[in-house]
């Protein structure tokens, strides 16, 4: 058999197939050491990341990844393509959503509607084409989140508040591109829900910085703060309303006891690693069975996974080795730029995740002018 895997990081779910036996052709943005795939298309510089938002472009995964479509049997699709208003939709036979669906659903303000439609608890919100409308949802909430209308993974994403400094307030409007959504700000921590076809596989809680994704922790207890079996039954309306297939993650807030759905990722989402770890399974092997119909998974997870994506602090030189615990590791000498992944750690609490990440601070150093090679 062979599998394609498409994203900005394929690692997890090209192992995962790896791990199978499987033929395994990678395309994807970054190319860390401990991807295991027969065949890598890649676009980083392997010495230089640069920086993700000035180099990446989704549209060339897409073309390059057009060569292998026809020569493999399963194609998985992972963050990061057809999420984009100008993503081009190929026919591809996909392992859950075609790529036409994937763009229809990473357009947060049609999800919103149709979500609200269909009676779901979502954030007050709207689309904005000025800053004047931004500023009179301002005065109305006091505090908001502005978001692009399409993306991933939380780029993009800011609050803004009426108390804020000067300066940050007007350098964020500076950079904001219209038109854009704005939401009521909901003061509540991140989850998500995983799902392998109609099946509930885990609650997940994410690590979120500065609106951003920075991992999460599987499964997580949710007994305490939600109606859990009301809220599973208003995931599963969700997955057969949109008819989702595959595995897909659904993230919510929770207000007043509820969920509030922010938004679905209906590809490969970013608690592959950790559900597949928890479950102790092949992920790979389940989802295709899923799609397959070859009957109910009756997945249950057996312990806990925390996955952190450590970014560089600074510019920074990499001389990370591979280990256990963590994974995406650069090549050996690479230069990181400061805010640019680094790493990611895989921990069963988070006291070993932060032994890990101070272990890891001793194996990069900081890029000094005059000492190290300025052909960057």
């Amino acid at each position: 058999m062979k599998v394609l895997v498409v994203g900005i990081n394929t690692r997890p779910v090209a192992n995962s197939a790896k791990r199978l036996g499987y033929k395994v052709y990678s395309v994807s943005y970054y190319n860390p050491v401990d991807l295991q795939a027969d065949v890598k298309e890649y676009f980083i510089n392997d010495m230089y990341h640069g920086r993700f938002s000035e180099n990446y472009d989704s549209r060339k995964l897409i073309e390059c990844a057009e060569k292998y479509v026809d020569e493999v049997d399963y194609i998985f699709i992972c963050s990061g393509v057809f999420e984009y208003e100008n993503s081009t939709t190929p026919d591809w036979d996909v392992v859950g959503n075609p790529p036409k669906k994937i763009k229809m659903l990473s357009n947060k303000y049609y999800v919103t509607r149709k979500l609200e439609n269909l009676g779901c608890p979502v954030p007050e919100t709207h689309i904005i084409y000025n800053p004047q409308q931004l500023e009179r949802y301002l005065q109305e909430y006091g505090k908001v989140v502005v978001k692009p209308i399409y993306g991933h993974g939380g780029r993009g994403v800011v609050t803004i508040s009426l108390n804020m400094d000067d300066d940050k307030y007007y350098s964020l409007l500076k950079n904001l591109k219209y038109p854009c959504l704005v939401q009521e700000y909901i003061p509540s921590e991140s989850f998500s829900v995983a799902y392998i076809g109609r099946e509930f596989i885990t609650f997940n809680k994410q690590i979120v910085e500065n609106n951003s994704y920075f991992g999460c922790i599987t499964p997580y207890n949710l007994e305490k703060l939600l109606d859990v079996e009301y809220a599973k039954g208003l995931f599963e309306e969700i997955i057969e309303f949109f008819d989702l297939k595959g595995m897909n993650g659904i993230d919510f807030m929770i207000k007043d006891g509820l969920p509030v759905v922010v938004e679905i990722n209906p590809r490969i989402p970013g608690t592959f690693e950790t559900v597949e770890l928890a479950l102790q399974c092949n992920l790979v092997r389940s989802i295709i069975e899923s799609v397959e119909g070859r009957g109910p998974l009756n997945l249950k997870p057996v312990r806990q996974y925390i996955k952190k994506i450590l970014c560089a602090d600074r510019r920074v030189i990499s001389y990370i080795k591979k280990r256990e615990n963590i994974a995406d590791v650069p090549k050996y000498g690479a230069v990181i730029e400061e805010g640019e992944p680094l790493v990611t750690i895989i921990g069963r609490n988070m006291e070993e995740v932060e032994r890990t990440a101070e272990e890891i601070w001793k194996m990069v150093v900081p890029w000094q002018v005059g000492k190290n090679s300025t052909r960057y």
